[in-house]
């Protein structure tokens, strides 16, 4: 998306964004200014009729929808840029295909020379054209030929150079210092962040939490290894994925612990999730491809707790901690409900 407001118009958008962005305890980060800036100015009226309905929804505009919306709405500058990238491949691509083909036919070309310069030797001597024409003949096309391969050969390292550069890009664009890289979920980073701005609101938030953790971790990894451990931890963090729906925001806190986080959501839909989850971990099951060995221990405890008027984001999730540390100490594989 271009930005073409002069500089005293662009001023005044942002003295506008900035206050409903206070007003709404929305995170001052470029993604957001981006977001509050357009809404100011009316140009997209699709995003500032979701706007409104989030800010009626969640009294704020969580990161989760935050991140949604400028995807949908805002991002056509980048998916340009990306086509673009993928032009300049397609071009490379093209530009080695030609300089393959121009190899070829001078290779074929000194083949023609060679031949001709043997079937040359092989004349009478009253046919034969004289030895050294022969030889400045072969000298010229050899030098020739090698100077194609020399100029394909650099062209080669230069396209190899090129792929380099834009494989890193690509990977540039993918990295991001918020998502797990074991279990592709977001982390404690995130959590931190969405919960602070959720609870910051003027207007009461609904929030339910979930505090999952992996019961008898440690031993499943002395047993069978962390590799075994950790395609555990990508299922559990799978699954969470799959049975989460925006703006929930499923996050792996650290070790064998996760978490949800339910904006809008009341303590029910997070008794109801966590008794899913917990019954689709307890189903997990892993075929050891040595022994044949059919793991089939894996199950989760959980803490579920709803957010009290009044109570600070520490006290909310010690909550959520002392309903799992329950269910753990009342057999684990359990889902407890905070007092």
């Amino acid at each position: 998306m271009k930005f073409v407001e002069s500089s005293n118009q662009a001023a005044d958008y942002l003295r506008q964004a900035v206050p409903i962005m206070v007003k709404y305890n929305i995170p001052p980060n470029p993604l957001n200014y981006a977001l509050w800036y357009t809404y100011v100015s009316n140009r997209l009226p699709d995003l500032n009729s979701e706007l409104d309905k989030t800010l009626s929804t969640y009294g704020t505009c969580p990161m989760m929808v935050s991140e949604q919306l400028f995807r949908d709405h805002m991002l056509r500058d980048e998916l340009e840029s990306a086509k673009e990238m993928q032009t300049n491949l397609i071009a490379l691509m093209n530009d080695l295909n030609h300089q393959a083909d121009e190899t070829v036919r001078r290779t074929n070309n000194y083949s023609e020379v060679l031949q001709d310069s043997l079937d040359a030797l092989n004349e009478t001597e009253h046919e034969r054209l004289p030895l050294e024409s022969i030889i400045q003949n072969l000298a010229v096309n050899t030098e020739a030929i090698s100077s194609q391969t020399r100029l394909f050969q650099q062209r080669i390292d230069e396209a190899r150079a090129e792929i380099d550069a834009l494989q890193a890009e690509l990977m540039q664009t993918r990295q991001d210092a918020r998502i797990d890289p074991l279990t592709n979920l977001f982390n404690r980073r995130v959590f931190d962040a969405e919960i602070e701005q959720l609870m910051g609101t003027a207007v009461a938030p609904q929030i339910t939490l979930l505090i999952v953790d992996i019961d008898h971790f440690k031993t499943f990894n002395d047993h069978y290894g962390h590799l075994m451990g950790d395609k555990v931890l990508q299922y559990v963090g799978k699954l969470m994925k799959e049975l989460t729906q925006e703006p929930s925001l499923p996050v792996r806190l650290g070790g064998e612990e996760f978490a949800v986080l339910i904006p809008g959501g009341g303590i029910d839909q997070g008794l109801a999730l966590a008794e899913t989850l917990r019954e689709k971990i307890q189903a997990i099951r892993i075929k050891l491809k040595k022994s044949g060995e059919v793991i089939s221990s894996i199950t989760a405890s959980f803490g579920v707790a709803e957010f009290r008027l009044g109570e600070s984001v520490e006290d909310f999730i010690g909550r959520a901690d002392k309903a799992l540390y329950c269910a753990k100490a009342t057999g684990r594989n359990r889902v407890e409900r905070a007092d």
